[in-house]
């Protein structure tokens, strides 16, 4: 009997030697799991940062490349491009003939010779302009000056006191001046003065866009220009520059 209640007293004991691990055990595994666990969130929270972080420097690209597309689209709407000049036949009919005839006949003019063609432009009509531009890259014959004029239009005075003779043949009672104007890539003449009042004498002849001439000569050693309407607006060859 007394072995009986011996064995049943030591059947807890081995029982509790089978039982789960301690506490302390528990605790450690717990730990081990939970290192475990971090270092695979870790893992896969790099691996996200490093998508994000690609992604970022892929969308900044994207947009610097937007954005510099879109600024040089911007410049070239902006900038002007040069307009160049096209040089149309010379007009040559009874206008003109008219001309050489009142200048060598009437005015007993010398060295008629053709200066510049080119279309009246908005400008050339502006009282608060009060000159007309005689562009240096549209002249037919540069050398019309001599020696002694071109040494003037280079000093200070700048200046030389011409006469003038309109659409009409009619011989301008007021003294014109030709200078120069001093321009970005080249020197441009001009008639200045009292152009605006010339112009709105003959502006039934001189309208905008009409194809004039400017014609210079002599009479005697005082220069002198003639100013002529060749083609009225509107003609076939309207366009005499292109972009």
């Amino acid at each position: 009997m007394a072995d009986n209640i011996l064995m049943i007293e030591d059947a807890p004991a081995a029982r509790t030697r089978k039982r789960r691990p301690t506490i302390e055990e528990d605790d450690s595994y717990l730990l081990k799991i939970q290192k475990l666990a971090n270092a695979m969130l870790k893992s896969i929270r790099d691996n996200e940062l490093g998508l994000e972080t690609n992604k970022s420097k892929e969308t900044a690209k994207k947009r610097s490349v937007r954005m510099l597309s879109a600024s040089t689209t911007s410049a070239k709407k902006k900038r002007k491009v040069p307009r160049k000049y096209v040089r149309m036949p010379v007009v040559i009919n009874e206008v003109t003939e008219r001309l050489n005839e009142f200048v060598t006949n009437e005015l007993k003019g010398t060295e008629l010779q053709l200066v510049i063609q080119k279309r009246l432009y908005y400008s050339d009509t502006l009282q608060s302009q009060n000159r007309l531009s005689i562009p240096v890259k549209q002249m037919e014959n540069v050398e019309f000056l001599t020696t002694d004029e071109t040494r003037t239009l280079n000093n200070k005075v700048n200046k030389i006191e011409v006469l003038l003779v309109g659409p009409t043949l009619k011989v301008y009672n007021k003294p014109m001046e030709l200078t120069t104007w001093n321009m970005q890539s080249s020197v441009n003449y001009v008639l200045k003065s009292h152009w605006f009042e010339f112009w709105s004498e003959n502006r039934a002849c001189l309208k905008e866009g009409s194809k004039i001439q400017v014609w210079s000569f002599r009479r005697g050693r005082q220069l002198c220009f003639a100013v002529v309407c060749v083609e009225k607006p509107g003609g076939d060859d309207q366009e005499d520059v292109v972009a």
